[in-house]
């Protein structure tokens, strides 16, 4: 693990939560990826605990605490499903993990908690703890739906007009709030923070190339909102000039069934490997053996994917879409390729990469130096920086109130 540095060689040291209803490695999307990699570059530093669920089939009858890899683990209660029989997240889930951390957190003293205020739900749990502790609350924003719900949630207009006031309502409920894009804080449109997320530049460069080698290659979990189908309609359109076309799906989910039966549909079953949940350390591998990456979604809080094949030289290919940062992670025509989200347009930039082997290395080397100022050493140092900010100017200001809804406004 890379050292901090001597950027921050004086500052004190903190007790640090970390709030999520998901844990790294069992589940590998981008919240949890920002606090298993801020945890452990911190943890060195400072001491940091993570309140979760727990994870990994232990037994119940163990302890509720842990200390795993320098990091204090606080479970509050056996993982429950994300997702239900429609492949949506479920409210239950976010209800009861809500429930479980109020008297867990409650219990413990803290100088900061970060708290992800996706789902909103436990950010009301987290504020109602931190005013009974009196301890400086902060908010990170990985996404904000805002109108979206009434479409994710079509069938269901009551609950989605709930879900939709609840998470405009939790926007006040924290001392600072930090968005992980530009386009999540512009969505939540209260003073926000940006404090993106990163990768481990290092760490994938240093890969070797996996044996598995892909024209094009998908990251992420296997839910309707990622589009693979697009994806997939993308390759029908590339075989037809390149019959050894190679694709590889990396990732699970609910939607993996219906998409390999779709491959077969559109007889490239031969061209599509799907190779469902990987090893972490083989991810880096196959970005390093992949010469695209394909992200059609129509969901991104940033889109950690991107920026993890930029830094292998995979050039990513991203679709636009007004709920999804991934765009503007992308300098169209020099480190990515943008596109409208429809197989033809995915198609067509594709092939641009592929047909011109010259042009597709000088932008992998362009991807490689844009990865390089996102690395997650970085991004510690500004969530660190932050981290003192907040314990001093309650150290200099006094206790907080106990029912004040700090920085409204």
């Amino acid at each position: 693990m890379t050292s901090l540095g001597g950027a921050v060689r004086d500052a004190r040291r903190l007790r640090i939560a970390f709030v999520y209803d998901a844990l790294y490695p069992f589940v590998s999307g981008g919240a949890e990826r920002r606090y298993h990699e801020l945890g452990k570059r911190l943890a060195d530093r400072h001491d940091v605990h993570f309140f979760s669920w727990r994870y990994g089939g232990e037994p119940r009858a163990s302890t509720s605490t842990e200390v795993r890899a320098g990091i204090t683990h606080h479970f509050v209660g056996e993982a429950r499903p994300f997702y239900g029989a429609d492949g949506r997240r479920t409210i239950r889930e976010a209800m009861a993990f809500a429930a479980r951390l109020l008297p867990s957190l409650g219990r413990c003293g803290f100088d900061v908690v970060d708290a992800s205020a996706t789902p909103y739900l436990p950010i009301y749990a987290a504020w109602l703890a931190t005013r009974l502790t009196r301890t400086p609350l902060v908010a990170t924003w990985h996404e904000y739906w805002g109108p979206r719900w009434s479409e994710y949630l079509a069938n269901r207009p009551v609950v989605a007009r709930l879900a939709r006031l609840g998470e405009a309502g939790a926007r006040p409920f924290a001392d600072v709030r930090v968005a992980v894009s530009a386009m999540t804080a512009r969505r939540i449109g209260h003073e926000v923070q940006v404090v993106e997320n990163g990768v481990d530049v290092a760490r994938i460069q240093g890969a070797q190339p996996d044996a598995l080698r892909a024209d094009v290659i998908h990251l992420g979990r296997l839910i309707e909102e990622k589009r693979v189908d697009l994806v997939l309609h993308a390759v029908r359109l590339l075989v037809a000039q390149r019959p050894d076309l190679r694709c590889a799906i990396v990732g699970d989910g609910p939607e993996r069934l219906r998409l390999e039966a779709l491959a077969g549909t559109l007889g490239i079953e031969r061209n599509v490997s799907f190779l469902g949940h990987v090893p972490d350390d083989r991810v880096p591998r196959l970005l390093r053996a992949s010469r695209t990456l394909a992200l059609p979604s129509e969901r991104e809080g940033f889109g950690i994917s991107v920026v993890e094949a930029q830094a292998a030289g995979s050039v990513p290919v991203v679709t636009r879409n007004p709920f999804s940062a991934a765009p503007e992670l992308i300098r169209d025509g020099e480190d990515g390729l943008l596109c409208d989200p429809t197989p033809s347009a995915l198609a067509n930039a594709l092939a641009t990469l592929l047909d011109d082997e010259a042009g597709r290395r000088r932008m992998a080397g362009a991807a490689v130096l844009s990865a390089g100022h996102r690395s997650w050493d970085g991004r510690a140092l500004e969530m660190e920086a932050l981290y003192q900010r907040v314990a001093e100017r309650r150290h200099r200001e006094g206790p907080l109130s106990r029912l004040r809804v700090a920085a409204r406004p």
